[in-house]
């Protein structure tokens, strides 16, 4: 696409404009007007390449700008208006009378010429300008909107680490005000989580394997606070481990619900299924909700994932999050991607 307008170009200099003249008495016109022809020739090229590349690019600008490029067709129009008159003005009219003889019908059929090459050349580099500006313009608001979209993701992104980190400090204050044999343990992990996140904080996709990884460890992660009260499973089947998906996409949901689903006193559970099959992918999320936490629940991590969401799979992604009658939180999450 980016070689288009220069193939254009290439073909009204050397096929379009040639084949245009060959249609008219060009050799007569040589043998009485060659310098006017020449001339008119050059003209016409000029016009074609002034309209293409400037005088449109200016009626798509700003009102001063516009006006710049109203005052070069002005100018354009002079300049073609004095070169129809030519033959008329010029001295070599009389002298060359004897030789051609001409009545005004002639002359001023000559004239038309003249103003039929200008109005077709004119027309053309016009339609060739204002396509390639408006593709120029196209292509300048898709690039706007991919950095715009960029920032936001990395912003996104920004918000969710520090989310992930607070929820897992969290859990380390706990196991060390009990002073827990799991302390080491758990450090070790969060370590382990911790680079994961950094490794993984520039890059758009990573594969699923790597996703799926994360999740174990932050599961086990959190399993080490947690009673027999607690009932966590996660399942997950696999089928093509490089497939794409955003870092810490996933483990929002799961954040989630390990937050709002966990109690040390009442029974309570999580399970987590992964399922993903040629180039989709479903997440299910299903857990125990209790009032007392979602009364104060800002859900801004999953507000997040939904902008995330849409950014990175618009028109290719279905989320459901809803909770039913029997106090039972459900989040499913359909994904297809198009890297496979």
């Amino acid at each position: 696409m980016k070689n288009v307008p220069l193939y254009i170009d290439l073909a009204f200099c050397f096929i379009f404009l040639p084949l245009m003249i060959l249609i008219f008495p060009v050799e007569r016109w040589l043998d009485t007007y060659p310098v006017f022809v020449c001339s008119f020739v050059l003209w016409l090229y000029i016009t074609y390449f002034l309209n293409r590349r400037i005088t449109v690019p200016l009626l798509f600008r700003h009102r001063r700008q516009r006006a710049c490029g109203l005052c070069i067709m002005l100018v354009s129009l002079t300049l073609t208006y004095a070169m129809s008159c030519y033959e008329v003005s010029s001295p070599l009219y009389h002298l060359y009378e004897h030789v051609y003889p001409r009545t005004m019908v002639k002359v001023r059929l000559n004239q038309q010429a003249v103003w039929l090459l200008y109005v077709v050349v004119a027309t053309f580099s016009f339609a060739v300008g204002m396509l390639t500006e408006i593709n120029r313009q196209r292509q300048e608001r898709e690039e706007i909107e991919y950095e715009r979209n960029k920032a936001e993701l990395a912003l996104y992104k920004a918000q969710i680490n520090p989310h992930f980190l607070f929820n897992t400090l969290n859990t380390l204050y706990g196991l060390l005000i009990m002073h827990s044999d799991k302390t080491e343990v758990t450090m070790e992990r969060f370590i382990n989580l911790t680079k994961y996140m950094y490794n993984n904080a520039n890059r758009e996709f990573i594969a699923i394997s790597e996703e799926v990884e994360y999740i174990d460890q932050y599961i086990a992660l959190q399993a080490l606070r947690l009673n027999e009260y607690a009932d966590i499973s996660f399942t997950h089947r696999i089928e093509s481990p490089e497939m794409p998906i955003p870092p810490m996409l996933l483990i929002t949901f799961i954040e989630n619900a390990f937050k709002y689903s966990i109690s040390s006193n009442e029974p309570c559970f999580i399970r987590i299924r992964l399922n993903q099959q040629g180039d989709n992918l479903c997440f299910e999320v299903d857990n125990t909700v209790f009032e007392r936490e979602m009364k104060n629940s800002k859900r801004m991590g999953i507000e997040n994932c939904r902008k995330r969401l849409s950014l990175l799979y618009p028109e290719r992604h279905h989320l459901v999050i809803g909770k039913d009658k029997d106090n039972i939180f459900h989040v499913r999450l359909e994904l297809q991607s198009e890297s496979l």
